[in-house]
C-alpha cells in the first residue's frame, strides 16, 4: 500500500469516527465534557481488558470470523489497554485468525458450515483490515470488496435490485442488515477504486454505480410516500413511522402497527439506513435524510431500540452512534424543543450498563445474540469508541 493511499484509509477511518463529514443539524456542536470523557475512557480500559482475557488461544473470540473482527475493531480503536503492547498482539492474533478463512473468491467466512453466511462475515472482516490499516493487506481487502460489489443484487427486474443479502444465492432475501454492513465495509475501503489506487477506469464507475443502486434499494426500505410506492408504506404526513425503516422490502422484524397493514419502522434500521444514505453522499437536504433524522428526533431514546423494544438494543446503540456520527454534530433536538447531547446520553447509559468485569450483554432479550458478552462487549466498545470521537486519543 502506498504512503498516500494509508494515508487515505487513515483519514477515513477518523472521519468514520469523529462524524466529521457535516456539520450539526442544529448548528451547535457542544462536544464532551472532561468529566464524560473520563468516564467513558474507564469503561473503555475495563472492556477492552475484559476482551483481552477472553481471547482464545487461537486468536479469536468465540472461535468465529465475525465476533473476532468486531473485538479486533474495538481493541484497536480503544487507545487503551492493559498494556499497548498487549493490545497490538491482540489484534494481531485476531487477524491472523479471521484471515484463515479466506476463499478463493475473495470472501472471509467459515465455508462449508451450516448457517454461516459470507456477506455478513466478509464485511465485518474487511472493515476490521481497512480500520487496522495494514498495507500488506491491500490485495485481500481489494478481493473481500470485489466479491461484496458482486453479491449486490443487479438484476434491475428485481424488487431487491441494489440490496445484498446473506450471500448471493440465499438463505433469504436482501436486507438491511447485512446491505448496511457491506455498505460500510465499502465505504471505508472506496479509497480502493478511486484515483490514483484503481486499477481500472471501469473499477472506479461500477464502484459509483453500486453506490447509486445501492441508495435504490434503500428507497424501497423507507417509509416515505414521496420517494416510495410500495404498498405498504405509510400515506399520513403525521404517522409516527413516516421517515422509518424497515428490515427487507415489505417486512419489518418489529412487525405490523395495531392496524395490520402498516409496518413498523424501529431504531437499529432506520439509523442503519440514515447512515447508510448518508455513506453514499446523499445531501442532509435530501427528503429521505431529512425524513430518517426527523423520525429520529421524534423517537429519541437509548432506553429502547424505538419501535421493537429491548430486542437488539445493542445493535440499536452501535447504529445510533455511527448514523449521528456520520451526520456531524452533538446536538438532537426533540419535539418537546429539548436538546440533547447524543454523545454524552450514550456514554453515561453504557457506562451505567457495564457489568463489574468490564462486559455488557443485554439482560433484557437475548435475541440476535446479544446474551453473548464478546460480541455485546464489542458493540459497546465501538458504541463508546465513536461517541468520544475526536476525544478518544487525548
Amino acid at each position: 500500500m502506498k504512503r498516500e493511499t494509508l494515508a487515505t484509509v487513515l483519514a477515513a477511518v477518523a472521519l468514520f469516527l469523529s462524524g466529521a463529514l457535516l456539520r450539526a443539524a442544529d448548528g451547535v456542536a457542544q462536544g464532551v465534557p472532561d468529566d464524560v470523557q473520563k468516564k467513558a475512557m474507564a469503561a473503555i480500559q475495563k472492556g477492552g481488558n475484559y476482551l483481552l482475557d477472553h481471547q482464545e488461544t487461537d486468536g479469536s473470540w468465540m472461535h468465529h470470523p465475525a465476533v473476532t473482527a468486531l473485538c479486533v475493531i474495538a481493541i484497536h480503536n480503544s487507545g487503551a489497554s492493559k498494556d499497548d503492547e498487549l493490545k497490538k498482539a491482540a489484534v494481531q492474533k485476531g487477524k491472523a485468525f479471521f484471515l484463515k478463512f479466506v476463499q478463493k473468491d475473495g470472501s472471509i467466512w467459515m465455508a462449508g458450515e451450516e448457517h454461516e453466511y459470507p456477506n455478513y462475515t466478509t464485511a465485518i472482516a474487511l472493515s476490521a483490515l481497512a480500520i487496522v490499516g495494514d498495507k500488506n493487506d491491500e490485495q485481500v481487502m481489494r478481493n473481500a470488496r470485489k466479491f461484496l460489489l458482486g453479491s449486490q443484487v443487479t438484476d434491475k427486474n428485481s424488487p431487491n435490485f441494489g440490496g445484498i443479502g446473506y450471500s448471493k444465492s440465499g438463505p433469504g432475501h436482501p436486507d438491511l442488515s447485512n446491505t448496511q454492513w457491506a455498505l460500510e465495509a465499502l465505504y471505508l475501503t472506496n479509497y480502493l477504486d478511486k484515483e490514483p489506487n484503481a486499477k481500472t477506469p471501469e473499477d472506479t464507475k461500477k464502484a459509483d454505480l453500486a453506490w447509486a443502486n445501492a441508495v435504490k434499494f434503500l428507497t424501497k426500505l423507507q417509509q416515505l410516500p414521496e420517494t416510495n410506492d410500495e404498498i405498504w408504506v405509510v400515506k399520513d404526513k403525521d404517522d409516527p413511522n413516516r421517515g422509518s425503516f424497515v428490515y427487507q422490502i415489505g417486512v419489518s422484524r418489529a412487525g405490523y402497527e395495531k392496524d395490520g397493514k402498516t409496518l413498523r419502522g424501529y431504531g437499529s434500521m432506520t439509523y442503519a439506513g440514515l447512515k447508510s444514505m448518508i455513506y453514499a453522499k446523499l445531501k442532509k437536504d435530501d427528503p429521505r435524510v431529512k425524513a430518517a433524522i426527523e423520525w429520529g428526533s421524534k423517537h429519541y431514546t437509548l432506553d429502547e431500540n424505538p419501535g421493537i423494544g429491548p430486542h437488539g438494543w445493542y445493535y440499536y446503540i452501535q447504529t445510533f452512534a455511527k448514523a449521528h456520527a456520520a451526520c456531524g454534530g452533538d446536538i438532537v433536538t426533540t419535539p418537546d424543543g429539548k436538546k440533547h447531547n447524543w454523545r454524552v446520553d450514550l456514554i453515561n447509559e453504557l457506562v451505567s450498563l457495564q457489568k463489574k468485569d468490564g462486559s455488557w450483554f443485554n439482560d433484557k432479550s437475548g435475541r440476535w445474540w446479544e446474551s453473548v458478552t464478546q460480541l455485546v462487549t464489542a458493540y459497546a466498545l465501538i458504541s463508546l469508541e465513536t461517541a468520544l470521537g475526536d476525544n478518544l486519543k487525548k
